[in-house]
């Protein structure tokens, strides 16, 4: 397999100015990079002086002999050529593109499948449903079936979905999470042809129909059915690679050659979740493609169909320049995501770095609302993921939730809670957390026996080093019971930590029995917990507490912003937080609330579709002579 790659700086980076040039790429990078470095102006100034260059040869993505051997078939490039243009007006219907199904599939030869529906709060989720339940267009998912489970004879033991485990609603994590957490896979099962039909028939008939992608090497797919085995293989670049930079994170460097089998799989994982979409697809339809893990699969969608519509969506943080460029595989990276049409972020700071990257490290011009290429320009918004409110009311407000809610209450009787619910790794900034709090109990002794900090801890869905990960945890538990030693007693523990996850009535009546919710994640593309607590308050008006460093942050603009690193600042505006006067606490909580109403995900998928439509219908104007830079400044 011919994969992509770099093939030396000099080759592609000659047309970058000089503070980007090899001398500078080559240069080891710390994680303390200012702010200063990435004035807001710098994209305006410098967006239309330096030319656009067409990539070096590593930058494209390269066919792989799969792709080669299609050639002959619809899309090849022979019969692109006869193919009259397309219809690009977005009528056709909506294919979405997650990595996994929002399912844990158990497989019993012969039987219907079990779909275990284990992670039930995603906004991700709630956007699906929405294009589904919603609107004129069919809807379509295309989603990989994540690791399979061989089914035990007995499975007396799966409840009702209700009563299954719920994540941090992040949109960090990945839809399906990683089956390792709850349901082990099994090492080696083979599906026969048969059962493959019958589960794409179950996926269909589901209440988001689905078109699942089975990953496999082409050898161990027969016409008898498929053999699968080591199934978190596909996953490993994203989780280990992709992931971990997005976050500002970097592993320390591995055994030789890993990384490259990582992204041989990576880029035979998007090659069989393109030629998948392509099954899919007809001229007209519109694609929207989720998050890192299909990184690629916009220029391999384009490379078929030029004319095809994509949307590529980022729901993670998206780092500086500075940080991708310790990404061995950056311009295969970019490249593939600017196939899209329309490349969207979270938060205008992610977009910002994005348009940053793809100036200091293709060389191509770029200014924070697009991105020219050699033959196309990519249009880049920022749109952040909303909730569906009716669905967190109607889970919130069931008379189980409730019930659960006021036993909670009363089991702390007076005291007012603070809650907090958060992965269990560095990502979620708990340590600072409890730093902070520990530091509010020495500054307002007042406090101590009137105030609990409710902390949940959930196993990581993300592949993690899991020594570095075990220490982390062990020193969340130690500074726990150093603040309990400090300031409890045998009726009064000022932190209750519980590393588990929550029932979806346990989730909810969590919301709505805190006095205040804070949230001290170091890096996150945006925590949908800290907008389904805003709806849960809708009677209690308890304010929120979220770090700067969340996507979410720019989404509650009057809620308490705080650094977590600025330990001594955060127990002052916790102490701020539990004293704040009623009027003020409905003001805040009636304008964040207005925010996140406004913003549901309803307004997500109508503002995404109608971006998309404006920048194809600019693309196809170009086309035919008109001004290409007309639509840059129209939102």
């Amino acid at each position: 397999m011919g994969l992509p790659g770099p093939k030396g700086a000099s080759q592609s980076e000659t047309h970058l100015p000089p503070h980007a040039r090899p001398s500078i790429v080559s240069v080891p990078v710390t994680p303390g990079i200012g702010r200063e470095s990435y004035d807001q102006d710098y994209f305006e100034r410098n967006a239309l002086q330096s030319p656009s260059t067409t990539p070096g040869a590593d930058s494209k993505v390269a066919e792989s002999p799969a792709i080669s051997r299609r050639d002959a078939r619809p899309g090849s490039s022979a019969e692109r050529r006869r193919r009259p243009k397309q219809n690009s007006t977005l009528d056709g219907k909506i294919i979405s593109v997650t990595f996994t199904v929002p399912q844990v599939l158990e497989y019993r030869q012969g039987s219907d499948w079990e779909l275990r529906r284990c992670y039930n709060r995603s906004a991700l989720l709630d956007a699906l449903h929405h294009l589904s339940d919603n609107g004129p267009h069919n809807h379509t998912v295309v989603a990989w079936t994540s690791e399979i489970r061989q089914a035990a004879d007995n499975n007396d033991d799966a409840g009702p979905d209700d009563n299954l485990p719920i994540t941090p609603s992040s949109t960090s994590i990945s839809l399906g999470g990683n089956a390792r957490m709850q349901i082990s896979p099994s090492k080696n099962v083979f599906v026969t042809r048969a059962d493959q039909l019958r589960l794409e028939q179950q996926l269909h008939e589901d209440d988001i129909s689905i078109v699942p992608v089975w990953l496999a090497d082409e050898s161990d797919m027969t016409a008898e059915g498929i053999r699968l085995h080591d199934q978190s293989r596909w996953r490993r670049y994203a989780e280990h690679d992709l992931c971990a930079l997005l976050h500002y994170r970097q592993h320390p460097p591995s055994e030789p050659y890993s990384e490259g089998v990582r992204w041989a799989d990576y880029y035979q994982m998007n090659q069989q979740f393109a030629q998948r979409v392509i099954e899919t697809y007809r001229p007209g339809d519109t694609v929207i493609i989720h998050d890192y893990y299909l990184m690629l699969l916009p220029l391999l969608l384009r490379e078929r169909y030029p004319d095809i519509s994509v949307a590529f969506y980022l729901h993670t943080p998206f780092p500086s320049s500075e940080l991708i460029r310790c990404l061995g595989r950056r311009q295969s990276i970019l490249n593939g995501i600017l196939g899209s049409d329309l490349v969207v972020f979270q938060s205008f700071h992610y977009a910002q770095h994005f348009a940053n990257t793809c100036a200091r490290i293709l060389s191509l011009e770029a200014t924070s609302r697009a991105v020219q290429t050699a033959t196309r320009r990519v249009r880049i918004d920022v749109i952040p993921m909303g909730i569906s409110i009716a669905t967190v009311h109607a889970l919130a407000w069931k008379a189980s939730a409730t019930e659960k809610c006021a036993l909670l209450k009363q089991q702390h009787g007076s005291k007012k809670i603070m809650v907090a619910y958060d992965p269990k790794d560095r990502l979620g900034g708990v340590d600072k957390k409890l730093l902070a709090f520990d530091r509010f109990l020495t500054k307002y002794p007042e406090y101590r026996n009137r105030v609990i900090l409710i902390q949940v801890m959930s196993p990581t869905t993300m592949e993690a080093d899991d020594a570095q990960e075990a220490e982390y945890a062990t020193g969340v538990g130690e500074l726990v019971a150093e603040v309990n030693r400090r300031y409890g007693s045998l009726d009064y523990m000022p932190i209750q930590l519980q590393s588990q996850n929550l029932s979806v009535d346990e989730y909810f009546a969590l919301l709505r029995s805190g006095d205040v919710a804070l949230f001290t994640s170091v890096r996150d593309g945006m925590s949908t917990t800290s907008l389904e607590y805003v709806v849960c308050q809708r009677d209690g008006h308890g304010p929120i507490i979220i770090s700067e460093f969340s996507g979410t942050a720019s989404s509650l603009k009057e809620a308490i912003h705080i650094n977590p690193w600025d330990t001594d600042g955060v127990a002052d505006e916790i102490y701020r937080a539990l004293n704040m006067e009623e009027e003020e606490r409905r003001d805040i909580h009636a304008a964040v609330y207005k925010r996140v109403a406004e913003r549901d995900v309803r307004h997500w998928a109508t503002t995404l579709l109608r971006r998309l439509k404006r920048a194809v219908g600019a693309r196809d104007s170009r086309r035919f002579g008109a001004n290409g830079l007309a639509d840059i400044g129209e939102r």
